[in-house]
Parts: structure tokens; sequence; C-alpha cells
């Protein structure tokens, strides 16, 4: 007849146990938050580009550089910035606390340099109800429109190229892109060791996008 384990196996086996999920449930969690963030940047650019697309479709033009949405003033109809429009009428907005829902600062995956969010005058800022934050700001003298998001607004990691990304809007085509490629978020160059990231996580979206939308960095 088989025994029943004793009170010092069953603590070897816990022991064991432990010590396996201390070795695997880091790496475990991590693929899993890179997983979160990837799937929130995917979600965020199909909500940017629905608003860009729509905002065309309302103003009855092709391109969104002949939306009132690209001036970088007050409408004093409203007494509201243009762009600060754009991104309530066109998400799903809720309140936030302070005068930003991004983190105070953020910093690039290799290096602890402090990278602030300066909000630019008249420029468009909401937390969403999917718990993104969106900053949107264009300019006229500017080809692009430029989207910065943090894919979980203030919470961590608050690392560039984790949870906060830049994309550009072309304002003239209504194309969404990176405005730098993925060379800049960790991908090596043929022949060279180094590797940089940007402290905007740029070159991110671009190299998540090439990854089939996973995040492999």
């Amino acid at each position: 007849m088989r025994k029943a384990l004793t009170i010092g196996e069953l603590l070897v086996t816990v022991a064991i146990i432990g010590i396996i999920a201390t070795l695997v449930l880091p790496g475990f969690l991590e693929d899993y938050h890179k997983k979160l963030y990837a799937t929130g940047l995917k979600k965020a650019y199909e909500m940017l580009t629905n608003a860009v697309n729509q905002a065309c479709t309302d103003s009855n033009v092709s391109y969104f550089y002949q939306t009132m949405y690209v001036r970088p003033e007050i409408n004093p109809a409203t007494n509201k910035s243009y762009q600060q429009e754009f991104v309530n009428k066109y998400f799903k907005t809720v309140k936030f606390s302070g005068t930003s829902p991004f983190a105070n600062s953020y910093k690039a995956i290799q290096s602890n340099e402090n990278t602030l969010i300066a909000i630019v005058r008249n420029a468009g800022i909401a937390k969403l109800a999917g718990g993104e934050a969106i900053y949107f700001v264009c300019d006229n003298a500017d080809p692009y429109c430029a989207f910065l998001v943090d894919v979980n607004n203030q919470a961590a990691p608050n690392l560039a190229g984790r949870d906060l990304f830049t994309i550009y809007i072309d304002k003239k085509t209504n194309k969404l892109y990176d405005p730098n490629d993925a060379y800049s978020c960790g991908l090596k160059k043929e022949g060279e060791d180094t590797v940089t990231y940007s402290n905007d996580g740029t070159g991110c979206l671009s190299r998540i996008m090439e990854d089939n939308w996973e995040m492999k960095y």
C-alpha cells in the first residue's frame, strides 16, 4: 500500500515549486505585460485612424489638412482649441485629475534620463474611457500632426517604447506613420552590436507592426 507524503517531503515539494515559480514567473509576467502594451498600442492606432477618417467625413473633405482641426488656435465660437475639440468629439473621454493624464516623466528603455511631456498651448489632451492618455498637436507649418499615446495613462512602467509611443499623421494622405524607423527601438543594424532606444517611443510602432503587433524587445 502506497504511503502518504510526510511533512518533510511536502515541504521539500513546496520549496521546489517555489524555486521554479521564482525562476519562471518574472519572465511570464514580462511577456504578459508586453502583450498588454502591444494590444493597447494596436487599439490606439485603430482609434486614431478611425477618428481622423471620421473627422474628414464629417467635414465633407478628403484629407485631414482640409479640416479645421489642424488649426493651432482657439475656436472663438466655443472658446476651446480646435485640437481639443477634435479630441473631445472623436474619442470617448473621461475626466482626469491634475493638469495631465500622462505621467510626470518617462524614461527610455536603456536610459535613466527623464523625459517630460511638454504640453503645447492649444493642443488637445485627454484620458480615454479605455484608460489611454492621448495628446494631439498640429501646426500649419508642418506637413504632419502628432499624437502622443500612453496606453495605460499614468500607470507604470512609464517607459518610452513600452507604454508611451509617438505617432504621426500625414495631413495630406491621412496615413498614420512612425516618425522614426525600428532601429530607434532596439533593432540591431547589421554588423553593429549597439542598440538605441528613443526617449519618446519613436521607432517602436514601426518595430511592433513589423513583428505582427508583438513587442519582441
